[in-house]
């Protein structure tokens, strides 16, 4: 079995617990995810089997697109409802357009801090590790992100906070918590992840994607990784097959630019991918697919 696994992954599981149900239900230890979703969002989770691992290296910087709600007026260690309280302050003097339009501000490039519970690491130490010790991080380096997209669905008070659900579309790496925190700050209140879920990883969405009951079933479908690569593509004939078969360099000359290339055969099987090696001048195989 190689290919992707489109999962909707449950509340209250990590990402490595899907990781293991897949491996349970697919007879194989050769999988992995390409990226992680907290314990207590749900949503689309692509995982690469078999021979596809190979390629998670071109899905790792996939757009994802997710539906959150943010609680203003309460703040948690953890930048979600899953920590512990640390701090709150009423919202009465905030209007709800103030926050809708703090929030569409956000449009675009910016830099982000990630949140002290991740697993963004710092001299080789993961935050979460850090901040459960209780120990002070003050060397966080703030990461380029872009939200492309924001749509505001709905903003209410509760009591004496404000609940605001929206769909952001954003680039790797961006981690909805610190936008819910930052919203907090920047309205000189708290702000907070109540709920998150993943609609779309790149072209994958929810009605993609099999449940967790359908995975521990055996009820599930794999996905062709070529069909999604975002590569340049060629047909070689079958001479040039067989320098393939042997993981030789080829010349540019069968090559349309220097860059990644999936490499078809005539009967428009994926053979290989292969990128460009400036110190020969040549194409180099980075993965190969055609087992014989």
């Amino acid at each position: 079995m190689d290919g992707l696994l489109i999962v909707n992954k449950d509340i209250n599981m990590t990402s490595h617990d899907v990781v293991n149900i897949a491996r349970k239900a697919l007879k194989t230890k050769k999988i992995g995810h390409t990226g992680t979703l907290d314990p207590n969002a749900t949503g689309v989770l692509v995982l690469a089997v078999g021979r596809a691992t190979k390629l998670m290296k071109y899905f790792l910087n996939d757009n994802k697109t997710y539906i959150a709600e943010f609680l203003i007026g309460k703040a948690y260690d953890t930048d979600d409802v899953t920590g512990k309280l640390v701090a709150e302050k009423t919202t009465k003097d905030l209007s709800l357009d103030t926050v809708k339009n703090k929030l569409l501000s956000y449009l675009g490039e910016s830099e982000q801090l990630p949140p002290d519970y991740s697993a963004v690491k710092i001299d080789g130490k993961k935050l979460y590790e850090l901040a459960r010790k209780n120990q002070v991080i003050d060397n966080k380096k703030l990461r380029k992100i872009n939200i492309e997209d924001i749509k505001i669905f709905d903003i209410k008070r509760i009591d004496d906070t404000i609940l605001l659900k929206t769909s952001l579309t954003v680039s790797k790496g961006t981690y909805i918590r610190s936008i819910a925190r930052d919203l907090g700050y920047d309205l000189d209140n708290y702000g907070t992840l109540f709920s998150l879920v993943r609609t779309k990883v790149n072209e994958f969405s929810l009605e993609d994607a099999n449940t967790i009951s359908e995975l521990k079933s055996g009820n599930f479908t794999l996905k062709s990784p070529f069909e999604y690569l975002d590569l340049p593509r060629i047909t070689v004939s079958k001479n040039i097959e067989d320098e393939i078969e042997h993981g030789r360099f080829l010349d540019l000359k069968y090559f349309k630019a220097k860059k990644d290339t999936i490499v078809y055969s005539e009967t428009n099987e994926p053979l290989a991918i292969y990128f460009y090696d400036e110190t020969i001048n040549k194409m180099r195989m980075s993965v190969k697919w055609r087992l014989k």
